[in-house]
């Protein structure tokens, strides 16, 4: 059962917490009470922090040093404790400036966002491209020998193209006939929900058109990418850079970790997708179990919308000692200004 932490217990953690984000470095009861002004002996304050320890909420790196808090810790920060501060006016201004000067097309102001967030935050921005979902239209276009370009059109007026190389080398008639066939059958379905109907359809008919059918659906898998759910879902990345200026990732082995954990987009997407399903600012940290990729990383990220319909969700992946209360409003604010922007392109 979890205990509430009483005044005293809520009082030292959230100093803990402060002190750490600012420095990095182990806090000691000392420090605390010389830095806070706090009206108790440093002995008392060593008691403290050494219940916060036995709660799993510290933890101590050298028997000599100060205490650094925990993911557990950061975590009951974050819930319990953190108050959100205001935007202010200089990053208003910027995100401002930057976002509303780009193209309205939604690729490119996720593009644009990413690096905003990485420029204002000096963390990694990150942005899951906006779904198309229900498609309106989605047709062929032959660049080359097996290269082709797959054009997508969203029922919402959402437009994605994606270069298919390795593809069968065919001729623009034959695209077109594959562009026909989807004319008549891919309104009003997902990426998924084609390639389901042209199954059913190569299953329920053994004529001539095999061919057409077989076609069009190695086209269909190939616009929507080797794995289901992120198939029409881009991820914009910007900033990486920037967390190699924290100690935390210092050394050889904490680099490796860091950029192998931004290999596998796949797991940011889905990781996104949930953000932008529960509707609001999330905080989340390394361990948590939608969170794997994010080992010893936080990510701050809200969903992005156009009209009543979510799109994605944008945001900051950087060390788990993020200035949650600086990082929360700029993150909510840019939320609002992405929308605002797909809202009236």
């Amino acid at each position: 059962m979890k205990k509430t932490l009483s005044p005293r217990l809520r009082t030292i953690l959230e100093l803990v917490v402060r002190d750490y984000i600012k420095t990095a470095e182990p806090v000691a009861s000392e420090a605390l009470v010389k830095r806070h002004g706090l009206n108790l002996s440093s002995a008392t304050v060593r008691k403290v922090l050494a219940q916060l320890e036995e709660m799993g909420l510290l933890a101590q790196p050298h028997t000599s040093s100060g205490r650094t808090p925990t993911e557990a810790g950061l975590r009951t920060y974050v819930r319990e404790i953190l108050a959100v501060g205001q935007l202010s006016e200089a990053n208003r201004t910027l995100i401002d400036r930057e976002l509303a000067g780009g193209p309205p097309q939604a690729e490119a102001v996720c593009a644009l966002c990413s690096k905003v967030l990485s420029n204002v935050t000096r963390h990694m921005g990150v942005v899951s491209g906006p779904s198309l979902e229900i498609l309106k239209n989605l047709y062929f276009v032959r660049l080359g020998p097996g290269e082709i370009l797959a054009v997508m059109v969203g029922a919402g007026g959402l437009m994605r193209n994606k270069v298919l190389t390795g593809q069968e080398n065919l001729s623009q008639d034959e695209l077109n006939q594959v562009n026909r066939y989807l004319a008549e059958e891919a309104p009003g379905l997902t990426l998924d929900g084609i390639r389901l109907k042209i199954i059913t359809a190569m299953g329920d008919e053994k004529r001539a058109f095999d061919r057409l059918y077989e076609r069009a659906f190695r086209l269909a898998q190939a616009s929507a990418g080797a794995e289901a759910g992120q198939a029409d879902r881009d991820l914009f990345m910007e900033g990486r850079g920037n967390l190699l200026e924290y100690p935390e990732f210092s050394e050889t082995e904490a680099m490796r970790a860091l950029f192998t954990a931004f290999e596998d987009k796949r797991r940011l997407i889905n990781l996104l997708n949930e953000v932008a399903q529960a509707g609001q600012v999330r905080i989340v940290l390394g361990s948590e179990a939608a969170a794997a990729a994010l080992s010893g990383l936080a990510l701050v990220a809200s969903p992005y919308t156009r009209g009543d319909r979510t799109l994605g969700a944008l945001g900051i992946i950087g060390p788990q000692r993020l200035d949650y209360s600086e990082i929360v409003p700029v993150v909510d604010y840019a939320a609002r200004v992405v929308s605002g922007i797909l809202e009236n392109s």
